[in-house]
């Protein structure tokens, strides 16, 4: 029995016949992803590029880590051990050592700047806003015949680091020097000389110097030198040629002062300073009578020590005084406003 295909049929039998063997596979495979056929393209982190093991997607995510033995200890900054742990805590743990670790690695760099020595160093001590109490003792080296040992106390109150306004009140303590009772007895001849009782004034100090001194190489010891000016009272008596006939008196005056001085920080005081200076005082003085003796031409009425005072003659005096002082600072620590 003859059949008779269709003349339309006949064409879509031709049509299939001439596709492809390839092509009959790719129609056959099941279907894929809709990214699948698209061109795959590689992405390089920096982190990679560092050594550091890229972030795991899809299955590879959830597969478990193999053990990578010695190897985060050699390359990384953490040992292996530490990394598994790190891996398997909780995401605010994470939080937690990532934060410690930054404060640690802070610090370690603090602690390493500190270490280093500079060409350029700031200032060892700041005494801007800060009150400084100093003792101070001394004696004075400009009057041959009269040894004054002093011993006063300084307040200071520095408005800048350089600058400061105080007070200065000193006590002093006279006594004849070996020169005048070799004098006396020796030559027979009576000097005339006096003594201070004490010395109080007001301060403006500048302190236009600083510097370092290096020690045996191992230590470096930072000093500053200062100038002062100051004025203020005195109170001066008489020492009477002839002590056993007359009494005394004492001569309440003024003067003005010029000192340059210098202090000494150490390495690991951030309150203490040592202190040296030389102080020289200026001011009008009045000496004994030089008719006040028992001699015949002498003025017995200068015997009374009032008679005597009004009779003195004025001279200017100048005292000159060397001190070594160990000043205090209030409040007892600063912080530097620059950094280093």
């Amino acid at each position: 029995m003859r059949r008779i295909v269709p003349g339309s049929l006949c064409a879509v039998l031709m049509a299939l016949w001439a596709i492809p063997a390839p092509a009959w596979a790719a129609s056959a495979a099941p279907p894929q992803d809709e990214g699948a056929g698209e061109e795959d393209v590689v992405i390089v982190d920096d982190a990679e590029m560092e050594g550091e093991a890229a972030p795991a997607t899809g299955d590879a995510a959830a597969a478990p880590a193999e053990d990578t033995g010695d190897a985060a200890g050699l390359f990384g900054d953490e040992p292996a051990a530490e990394s598994a742990d790190a891996g398997a805590a909780t995401p605010a743990d994470a939080g937690g050592d990532v934060g410690k670790q930054d404060k640690d690695s802070e610090a370690r760099q603090i602690k390493a700047e500190m270490g280093l020595i500079t060409v350029v160093q700031r200032q060892r001590m700041l005494k801007k806003k800060r009150f400084e109490i100093q003792p101070q003792v001394g004696i004075s080296i400009n009057d041959p015949y009269v040894r004054h040992y002093t011993f006063g106390l300084d307040l200071n109150y520095w408005i800048t680091n350089r600058f400061s306004i105080g007070i200065t009140g000193t006590g002093m303590v006279g006594d004849k020097t070996p020169r005048y009772n070799a004098i006396r007895s020796q030559l027979g001849l009576l000097l005339t000389a006096n003594e201070i009782l004490w010395q109080a004034s007001v301060n403006l100090l500048y302190n236009p110097f600083y510097g370092k001194i290096a020690i045996f190489n191992r230590a470096l010891l930072h000093w500053e030198a200062a100038i002062a000016v100051g004025g203020g009272a005195m109170q001066t008596r008489i020492i009477p040629r002839l002590e056993a006939l007359h009494e005394p008196f004492t001569n309440f005056t003024g003067g003005g002062h010029f000192g340059v001085m210098g202090r000494f920080y150490g390495p690991n005081t951030d309150w203490i300073s040592v202190n040296w200076g030389v102080r020289a005082w200026i001011y009008p003085d009045k000496l004994e009578p030089p008719l006040r003796g028992p001699f015949p031409t002498d003025d017995r009425s200068l015997d009374d020590p009032a008679n005597a005072k009004a009779a003195a003659e004025t001279t200017l005096g100048f005292n000159v005084v060397a001190f070594l002082g160990v000043s205090f600072y209030l409040p007892t620590s600063f912080e530097y406003s620059t950094p280093r």
